[in-house]
């Protein structure tokens, strides 16, 4: 990890270095690399927390999606990388504004970077020294002839902290869901099911989910409560499906794709079925459960805050999945691993997450779209709240609704 701190004094107001720094139209009139809002924050802002950005650097085009993590107008803006190929290991930035006096400002701007080849990484800290220093010397020229009035303060973040007895129930709730998911993939795996496998990994996504959400320093998670508070709500999901399904009733149809898919046979290439199973289920999850869960649990437990709040904390949950895919692969015989798995994972974990994007699922872009699906169905086109039950009532084949583990409130 390289860290580098610029810094430049502004002859404006805070206010107005703040709407120059934080949003993407003002932005694109100093800044050597082009940003583009693809989602709002908090509050639908440019400058919210949770809001995306693309931004496409200059010189050959390499573009990068972002997600502001931390908003104090007019104070600190922090944003943080998550999507750039390969490569990248770490990127984020941080901005803070010190007034001076009434028309003057110092900014601060701090970039944390890592990438996978060392040499490569001293490459691009020097060029993003470059292209920072550069569009702070563009700007200082351009804000002093710019009187930006204060903009309205962003929608509140409330930082709320969930009691200990509340968590703790939390925690309870998530382990009674990992407790039966442990054994469907035991009894799957005892009479050699081939569902097996997604039952697995399913399992250890939730094993990591709740190891991260009892140690929130590890990711960065800012609400682990969010997070455990998701996984019995997709539990239900998937165990009433496969309920169902076992037996002979309608699944949800994405469920039917999954289970169905696992079952398949391909004796002159064993692997195939066994990858494809793997990756309807993971395409079930993301697809037809992320969305209805993440607003069904925003509803019942968070409706009081603006769901985009906790889309950092979604981004920062994305290694779960390659160590959940590790573990498994470490499970899985060689008969059923791509030939191309073990290169690839001799290599940093980014570029086996790359190969399985480019030749199986997308899973960090379809869990994007998952989250964005998500806030849509939260809020109806009047801005109110939708009822948990007809988020249920959703999917084209309902299925009936399991007990699941409780969270006492």
């Amino acid at each position: 990890m390289t860290t580098f701190t610029l810094s430049d004094e502004l002859p404006c107001h805070a206010d107005t270095a703040w709407a120059m720094l934080t949003d993407p139209t003002r932005m694109n009139t100093w800044s050597s690399a082009r940003v583009t809002l693809k989602e709002g924050g908090v509050g639908d802002r440019p400058d919210g927390v949770g809001a995306l950005r693309r931004t496409t650097l200059p010189h050959g085009g390499i573009g990068f999606l972002e997600v502001v993590e931390a908003s104090a107008r007019p104070h600190v803006f922090r944003y943080r990388v998550f999507r750039a190929g390969p490569l990248l290991h770490h990127h984020r930035g941080e901005q803070r504004i010190t007034p001076l006096t009434a028309d003057r400002c110092r900014v601060d701007w701090t970039v944390d970077v890592a990438l996978v080849a060392p040499l490569l990484g001293r490459g691009m800290v020097a060029y993003l020294r470059r292209e920072v220093r550069s569009s702070l010397t563009v700007l200082r020229t351009l804000v002093a002839d710019l009187e930006i009035g204060p903009a309205s303060d962003p929608a509140p973040v409330t930082g709320r902290r969930p009691s200990p007895d509340r968590l703790a129930a939390l925690r309870a709730a998530a382990d009674r869901a990992l407790a039966e998911q442990r054994a469907i993939a035991d009894r799957l795996a005892a009479a050699d099911d081939p569902k097996r496998w997604f039952a697995r990994v399913y399992q250890y996504v939730s094993e990591e989910m709740i190891a991260n959400a009892a140690a929130p320093s590890r990711l960065g998670l800012e609400h682990p409560d969010w997070v455990l508070a998701l996984i019995p709500t997709f539990h239900e999901y998937f165990a009433t499906n496969l309920d169902a399904y076992q037996a002979g009733r309608p699944a949800e149809p994405a469920w039917q794709k999954a289970w169905s898919t696992c079952e398949r046979v391909d004796p002159e290439n064993p692997a195939l079925p066994i990858m494809k199973g793997l990756l309807a289920g993971v395409a079930a999850h993301i697809e037809a459960d992320l969305p209805r869960a993440i607003a069904r649990v925003h509803d019942t437990d968070f409706a009081d805050r603006d769901l985009r709040e906790f889309r950092p904390d979604y981004l920062r949950l994305a290694p779960i999945f390659g160590t959940a895919s590790d573990r498994l692969l470490d499970d899985l015989p060689d008969a059923y691993k791509p030939w191309w798995v073990a290169p690839v994972r001799r290599l940093h974990p980014n570029f086996l997450d790359a190969a399985i994007a480019r030749t199986g699922y997308d899973v960090a872009g379809h869990r994007l779209r998952a989250f964005s699906a998500a806030v849509h169905l939260q809020a109806d086109d009047a801005g109110g709240r939708r009822d948990p039950a007809e988020i249920d009532r959703l999917s084209p084949t309902p299925t009936p609704r399991r007990n699941p583990p409780r969270s006492d409130r």
